[in-house]
């Protein structure tokens, strides 16, 4: 059987709406590749032929002739065709760049249009209740009398123009009130007996307790309303081999307590002995570690466990040690340290002996 044409639409080389470059704004074509027109006739001539061999022998000898010519005209006529068209791509680039040129120029032509188009429109709708506003002829005399312009705002001076700092003078001052602001406030409010010992100097005041912490705060106003402010936080408990040498507080965690002591000095009233427990509790309970980590390496580097012995140890709460224990007599010397309450708001750290 012989292979049926298929018609141009369907043909593998060919594409629909294809546009050749510099013609994006005129009409789509239908375009397809030589070959593949090439190979489509001779498909379609071989097709009518084997369809002409199939029909031709039911036919009379007129019949057929009137076919085979009819046959050979067609052919002819589609071949001569196709000759004109193999001739014409030879100079096709010439074409190609005039219809480039071409579309250039209505596209050109198209955009003038629309842009006059545009200017009448606005003209006629948009620019009719169009004005220009009255000429502030004051500032302009100013400015090109004076060279400068003193009537503008404030506002604007103070967002943009940073403010002049202060002199050494009125810092002296300040820092004196502030002194005196501090100094009446710790007189008037209560004051635990271990955060008695202070210095005021520079606008802060500073709690020293020894072997434990030191702070510094300080106050943004003179009203009474206004919370403590914290500065710094140091943390006096130390080991220089537990440590190696290095703080044992990291500065996240000095950074995290800094935080909590500043949220809860905006929201208790008694302030100051907030930021006393609360200190005092986290160097307790570093203390109570550090004295568990130095048992630790006392006992792998130079005792063993007869001599010495962690019993229990609660992070923060209690740490229990026996030391110089008989084997025979199962007889020795318990030593226990664990913070204490008693119900009070401070809390005691606590040291007992025992004889087991």
């Amino acid at each position: 059987m012989a292979p049926t044409p298929l018609p141009l639409e369907q043909m593998p080389g060919a594409s629909a709406g294809y546009l050749p470059a510099g013609q994006e704004g005129g009409p789509r074509i239908n375009t397809m590749s030589m070959s593949v027109l090439i190979d489509f006739i001779i498909q379609r001539t071989y097709h009518e032929l084997m369809v002409l061999a199939e029909l031709l022998p039911r036919k009379t000898d007129m019949e057929r002739k009137v076919e085979i010519y009819a046959y050979a005209a067609r052919t002819r006529h589609l071949f001569t065709r196709l000759n004109a068209l193999v001739k014409w791509g030879n100079s096709v680039s010439k074409v190609d760049k005039s219809s480039q040129i071409m579309s250039f120029l209505d596209k050109q032509n198209m955009l003038f249009v629309e842009t006059a188009d545009m200017l009448a429109r606005m003209s006629r709708e948009t620019l009719v209740r169009a004005r220009l506003p009255n000429f502030h002829i004051p500032a302009a005399v100013e400015v090109l009398t004076t060279g400068t312009y003193n009537r503008l705002p404030t506002c604007i001076r103070e967002r943009i123009v940073p403010p002049d700092a202060i002199t050494p003078a009125e810092k002296k001052q300040t820092l004196l009130r502030l002194n005196q602001v501090i100094q009446h406030r710790l007189v008037t409010g209560k004051l635990l007996p271990q955060m008695r010992e202070f210095r005021i100097r520079n606008g802060r005041v500073t709690f020293e307790v020894k072997h434990e912490f030191s702070v510094a705060l300080t106050v943004m106003g003179d009203s009474p309303n206004v919370p403590w402010r914290l500065l710094d936080i140091d943390i006096l408990v130390e080991d220089k081999e537990t440590g190696d040498g290095k703080s044992l507080v990291h500065a996240l965690q000095v950074n995290y307590i800094h935080q909590l002591i500043q949220a809860r000095l905006v929201e208790n009233t008694n302030a100051l002995s907030e930021v006393y427990n609360c200190l005092h509790y986290f160097c307790q309970s570093l203390q109570l570690e550090v004295l568990y980590t130095q048992t630790l390496r006392l006992n792998y580097e130079r005792l063993d466990d007869n001599n010495i012995t962690v019993e229990e140890y609660v992070p923060g709460v209690k740490l229990t040690v026996s030391y110089w224990r008989d084997l025979k007599s199962e007889l020795g010397y318990r030593f226990q340290m664990k913070v204490f309450s008693l119900r009070l708001p401070i809390n005691y750290l606590l040291i007992s002996f025992e004889l087991f």
